[in-house]
């Protein structure tokens, strides 16, 4: 079988989620072809895996999170789906799977190929969260209006392209992130959907190919305080939450290792020290074992991974879904938001202003509460036995062989 896979390239953590499935297919003998934007093509390259290089409706900003640029111009809405469609004209593929994608279900359809999406629950229209808020939470009402608003506007937009070539308009733009068949990479204890929602649940889908810095593990393995991870993914640069976190991190006893996700604005804004040492990228799947704590952006690879690791969490996000994630670990008891709920409108800076109005004092105290507390490793034990019954990118190697 030809199998194409196309992510969304605001995070790598999408494309790494391509790269596991294409390890399963392979293995089973099917032939894959890969396709990402230009930004990610390097990636790829340094790595000898072959690959399409199509636009992306990323490309108008460059951000990390969907945005109102990403939707504003049709023209860009357009150039993509021609390209994805060329693309599959070219490679023929018998299936197309996306990842957080929302053009490709529209391509598919116009050439008649069957097409299937990875993605996370909380960013299907089934979903009505306050994402980052608890329901009961002062604003959580006033997220949700603003959440649903950026998401019709969206849908106006892509409808405008939609109809263009001949199909059906969209209320919510998250409609796009739904396939033939919409696998989840998130589990029903973690994030739960209505019962009518039409998803397979597969699990965290993982992969341990970044390219990790040499390590001392021994090193590692002998140092005599806790040792904490910081890690805010390959998308957020924002040197001074950084600096503050390491900082308090240290001050509480901590031995901390700050993965950077290879950005090298974050590399070189901190100073390593005798208790902290700074990766470009850390090989997390190593160093988790041996972690008391892990302070994070939010992202569901990295909880996940850490979930199965029994590693509490704490949460600095900088887009509503991570957020969101804060809330779910604090449901299942797992973590916490180390920022207080706020209102999203449009930029991440609103979480870096909560933070810094944050005493020094009262962070380091709800770090103590959360990694003190005996109900939290009991949490985490449970949570481990959970994630122990998916098997993520295996799941779905098999759905496509059917």
């Amino acid at each position: 079988m030809r199998i194409l896979l196309i992510p969304e390239n605001n995070s790598l953590s999408h494309l790494a989620k391509c790269l596991t499935v294409r390890e399963s297919l392979i293995l089973r003998g099917h032939e894959v072809f890969l396709a990402v934007s230009g930004s990610r093509a390097s990636f790829l390259t340094e790595r000898n895996i072959p690959h399409e290089v199509i636009t992306d409706i990323q490309e108008t900003d460059g951000a990390g999170l969907p945005t109102v640029e990403w939707f504003k111009k049709t023209d860009a809405i357009t150039r993509a789906i021609k390209d994805e469609v060329g693309l599959f004209k070219r490679c023929h593929p018998d299936r197309i799977l996306g990842v957080f994608r929302f053009t490709t279900r529209a391509s598919a359809r116009l050439v008649g190929i069957p097409y299937d999406s990875l993605i996370c629950g909380c960013m299907l229209p089934e979903s009505d969260n306050a994402l980052g808020f608890f329901d009961d939470e002062e604003d959580a009402p006033f997220q949700r209006t603003i959440l649903n608003g950026f998401y019709r506007y969206g849908a106006a937009r892509l409808s405008t392209v939609l109809k263009s070539f001949g199909l059906d308009g969209i209320d919510d733009m998250r409609d796009m992130l739904h396939g033939e068949r919409t696998f989840l990479w998130d589990f029903p204890e973690f994030f739960s959907l209505p019962d009518d929602a039409d998803v397979i649940h597969v699990g965290p889908v993982s992969w341990n190919g970044w390219p990790g810095d040499n390590i001392n593990e021994r090193l590692i393995g002998d140092i005599p305080q806790p040792l904490a991870i910081v890690s805010f993914g390959t998308c957020m640069q924002d040197t001074a939450v950084t600096r503050r976190i390491t900082n308090l991190l240290g001050r509480m006893g901590y031995f901390v290792i700050l993965a950077a996700g290879g950005q090298d604005g974050i590399v070189n804004a901190v100073t390593p020290s005798p208790s902290l040492l700074v990766c470009r990228f850390a090989p997390l799947e190593k160093l988790l074992p041996k972690a008391s704590l892990l302070v994070t952006h939010g992202g569901q690879l990295t909880i996940f991974e850490a979930l199965r690791h029994q590693v509490p969490v704490a949460v600095v996000p900088f887009q509503p879904e991570q957020a969101h994630n804060g809330v779910c670990l604090e449901r299942i008891g797992c973590g916490m938001r180390l920022v207080p709920p706020v209102t999203f409108q449009g930029t991440s800076r609103v979480y870096a202003e909560r933070l810094a109005e944050m005493s020094d004092s009262l962070i380091m105290a709800k770090i103590l509460a959360l990694t003190e507390s005996k109900e939290t490793a009991g949490n985490l034990a449970a949570m481990k036995a959970v994630l122990e019954t998916y098997r993520g990118a295996e799941a779905i190697a098999d759905a496509m062989e059917i």
